[in-house]
């Protein structure tokens, strides 16, 4: 008992070696197809191959000219030796290669396939001596059965490589839909979230500003000649809202342009991917001009996003119901009186009423002009020209009252 024991083991050990030397010729890509057959190159000492070849006789018996072969079926029928082997494995393998590109159940089926062919050969070397026969028989035709199917599939190379090229491209399709749909659907949320997020912001915007914030200046007279200070915020001040609100906003000048002795500068302001723009208008004649319009601009621009828009909104109110004349300086003279083109020069009109106005009162027009112009009364522009008219006037006026006799009461 122990004898047979013993042998079994040996015969087990001998098989193992051969099935190991079989996966090492099979991975060092020593099997090679050849017609009707498989060469088999086995790597020898000093370097040299000696080949096998592999073959499917009249029969249906798988055959090899080794002399291990020639030797050992002779008395086992279902000998397979490692070059019977090798083939064996290297179909399996390069049907198995691709393997992250099968589909998942044609893997697991491979590998079961393969699993009970190995159990199957452990199995019947262990119980070869008592029913050797019937399983060496059926060993046989299930090698011959399983090395057809396979080269029935080599004879027809071109059709799977095209079915598997159809597949991957049905699988990558299948996955690039799903990506696509996905990446939709995120961009539609993103678009909705940043609507949310501007409208939220628009809102905090909006609020009304601190009343310790906003300041006072003169801005304009009424019909009746009566001034009206009007609010209004700094320019810092508007950024520091927009620091505080919306932190990611920002803003460019877009334009600048001179237009006679006033610049125009263009500002856009962008919160959240919307921008809105504000001009705003400075002396050309200072060099904090442009820094003014500049300012305004800004404040412009941030008013059609919401901040200090009541303030506003409540001079516009006012000038629209009371009217408004535009606020000068020096008593009630132009700023700049000279005429900057000869569009904006005094008018022949406009110089007979100086003089004759100037004549009844016994002033010298040219002098006067200098006192309070700083400049002869043919170098006046159309808008100094007037206020010098009311000027003289006003004078006419109180010459006029002066001269008057009181009344007498009747007796």
């Amino acid at each position: 008992m122990e004898a047979v024991v013993v042998v079994v083991a040996a015969d087990k050990n001998t098989t193992e070696k051969r099935e190991k030397r079989a996966k090492s010729i099979a991975a060092m890509g020593l099997v090679n197809r050849e017609g009707d057959k498989f060469s088999v190159s086995t790597p020898s000492l000093r370097g040299r191959q000696t080949v096998y070849d592999v073959w499917r006789d009249e029969n249906g018996k798988i055959r090899c000219n080794c002399l291990e072969f020639e030797e050992s079926s002779a008395g086992e029928s279902g000998f397979r030796c490692e070059h019977i082997l090798a083939v064996k494995y290297a179909l399996v393998a390069k049907n198995t290669e691709p393997v992250t590109k099968q589909p998942l159940n044609k893997v697991t089926t491979e590998i079961e396939i393969k699993s009970k062919a190995v159990s199957t050969d452990k199995s019947t070397t262990e119980s070869r001596e008592s029913t050797r026969g019937e399983q060496k028989t059926d060993e046989v035709s299930t090698d011959v059965s399983a090395i057809g199917q396979v080269e029935t599939n080599e004879a027809k190379p071109n059709q799977l490589a095209n079915t598997q090229g159809d597949k991957k491209m049905k699988q990558e399709t299948l996955k690039q839909v799903p990506m696509a749909a996905e990446d939709s659907a995120d961009l539609k949320v993103e678009t909705a979230n940043n609507v949310l997020n501007f409208t939220s912001t628009l809102k905090e915007l909006r609020k009304n500003v601190d009343p310790n914030l906003i300041k006072q200046r003169e801005g304009w007279r009424d019909r009746n000649g009566n001034t009206h200070y009007v609010d209004y915020v700094e320019w810092h001040t508007v950024a520091d809202i927009l620091d505080e609100t919306a932190p990611s906003w920002s803003h460019a000048i877009r334009d600048i342009k001179q237009i006679g002795d006033i610049f125009t500068v263009t500002v856009a302001i962008t919160i959240d991917g919307v921008t809105r723009e504000g001009i705003g208008t400075g002396s050309a004649e200072s060099e904090l001009g442009i820094k003014k319009a500049e300012h305004d601009a800004l404040k412009r621009a941030a008013v059609k996003f919401g901040i200090a828009r009541d303030l506003y909104k409540r001079e516009a109110d006012i000038i629209e119901r009371e009217g408004a004349v535009a606020p000068q300086t020096d008593g009630g003279f132009p700023a700049n009186p000279i005429a900057r083109s000869l569009s904006d020069l005094v008018t022949a009109k406009q110089l007979g009423m100086i003089r004759a106005i100037a004549r009844e009162t016994g002033i010298d027009a040219d002098e006067e002009s200098g006192n309070v112009m700083q400049c002869k009364t043919d170098e006046l522009s159309k808008k100094a020209a007037s206020s010098f008219i009311q000027h003289l006037q006003d004078l006419q006026k109180g010459q006029q009252s002066e001269n008057v006799a009181p009344m007498r009461r009747a007796s």
